[in-house]
């Protein structure tokens, strides 16, 4: 090996080793997490409050480990939004400020769009940043910049709120009325329209209305289409639930409404029709 070649090894070594302190930095310590919004952890949150222009207060309450809507209806809640929207809770703050130190009227935080309550805590949502867009949000006597990605997500129609699951969690059904078939049980025995049918047909019929989840969720229209009516009755003995929904139909959904609360579920045609009819087994057809 030439003394040149040794050269350019020990060159290459010198300047690998250089490479390693630039990136690396032996020493310096890792730079502390940014400041957080709030204090709070969103998994511990129970109650949310929403107040924006132009709609009505928006109350949802935690009970039993279940999301809850209680303002503006009262309706099991759709876990994966409040969940997006309790992040909010640990945006990170580009910056912060005094609220000494800052102009309310020119951060419209004297009169803010959104009034946000987790629990007791209060976020007051100002103006957004001139240059990048950012929101100014205020908590307590702090005003915080954040990523503006959660005014929209407060600020959502109340019905996508509303869990798009058609029964209550762990419902058990005792009738099942559908305009074309009458299903009911006496001492554990199904049958349809008072005769015996393939039992695991019905069982199939059940499962799908125990798990129905619509496509989306929309308050209730004054449709004049021809209506049929659909009755489920859930629980056993004297404890029992009634639930009555109007069956609506299209050529490309099937809706099931609910005139108490005001809302309908819509589902894509396939999947609304297996909640309307009997499977076909492989015994059925044996």
């Amino acid at each position: 090996m030439t003394s040149k070649t040794l050269l350019n090894i020990f060159l290459a070594l010198a300047l690998a080793g250089l490479l390693a302190l630039v990136i690396y930095e032996p020493g310096k310590t890792e730079a502390p997490d940014a400041k957080r919004l709030t204090a709070l952890d969103p998994d511990t949150v129970q109650k949310i409050s929403i107040e924006s222009s132009g709609r009505e207060p928006v109350l949802l309450i935690k009970q039993s480990g279940q999301w809850q809507i209680q303002k503006p209806l009262t309706m099991p809640a759709n876990a994966g939004r409040i969940q997006q929207l309790l992040k909010i809770a640990q945006a990170k703050s580009i910056a912060s400020y005094a609220m000494s130190r800052v102009d309310a009227n020119q951060l419209q935080l004297d009169t803010p769009g959104l009034l946000l309550k987790l629990d007791d805590v209060l976020l007051r949502f100002g103006a957004t940043d001139a240059l990048g867009g950012s929101r100014y949000v205020q908590v307590g006597n702090t005003v915080h910049l954040i990523t503006d990605r959660y005014s929209h997500l407060a600020k959502r129609a109340i019905t996508e709120f509303v869990s798009p699951v058609l029964l209550p969690q762990g419902s058990v059904i005792d009738q099942l009325t559908l305009p074309d078939l009458r299903l009911t049980q006496q001492d554990g025995r199904w049958s349809v329209d008072g005769q015996e049918a393939d039992a695991d047909a019905i069982q199939m019929l059940l499962d799908e209305w125990r798990y129905a989840r619509a496509l989306r969720v929309s308050l209730t229209d004054n449709n004049e289409q021809k209506k049929e009516s659909i009755t489920v009755t859930l629980g056993k003995n004297t404890d029992k639930q009634v639930l009555r929904f109007t069956l609506l139909r299209s050529e490309t959904e099937i809706i099931l409404q609910r005139a108490e609360p005001g809302i309908q579920y819509h589902f894509p045609l396939e999947a609304g029709q297996r909640l309307l009819t009997l499977p076909a087994t492989v015994d059925a057809v044996q």
